[in-house]
């Protein structure tokens, strides 16, 4: 599989494919030793010309082109969530190494209140 897209789910045909998961880092360190082994796993070649993906659920297209991936809307526009949603669906593996998009679980970072500041004195004995 190597320069390969992969996605965990089913390929009922060559030209369609359900996605039934998304790959975490657990998923990277199995592809990384030997992903040929693990059948809920399916690549899809990057070595191709170009390789296009077209999700039905928002009727949006999903290229792969020269080692780049674009996002393409469709008749309603993309929200950031939507398209990390997309992105997450796949790794890519290129010989033995493995990259994939993880969106964090923390939505916001919340900030520390802040202490009340501390004053400070400092003083010196002077002798006249």
């Amino acid at each position: 599989m190597p320069n390969s897209l992969i996605f965990i789910g089913e390929r009922p045909s060559q030209m369609e494919m359900h996605i039934k998961g998304k790959p975490d880092f657990y998923d990277a360190l199995l592809l990384s030793k030997n992903p040929s082994s693990h059948l809920s796993y399916h690549s899809i070649p990057l070595h191709q010309s170009s390789v296009t993906i077209h999700i039905r659920e928002n009727k949006s297209q999903f290229n792969c082109y020269r080692q780049s991936l674009q996002l393409i809307e469709g008749e309603r526009p993309l929200s950031e969530k939507d398209a990390y949603d997309i992105f997450t669906n796949f790794a890519i593996i290129d010989d033995n190494k493995v990259a994939f998009i993880m969106v964090s679980g923390r939505n916001r970072i919340r900030l520390r209140e802040k202490a009340q500041p501390r004053d400070l004195y400092a003083y010196e004995i002077v002798e006249v």
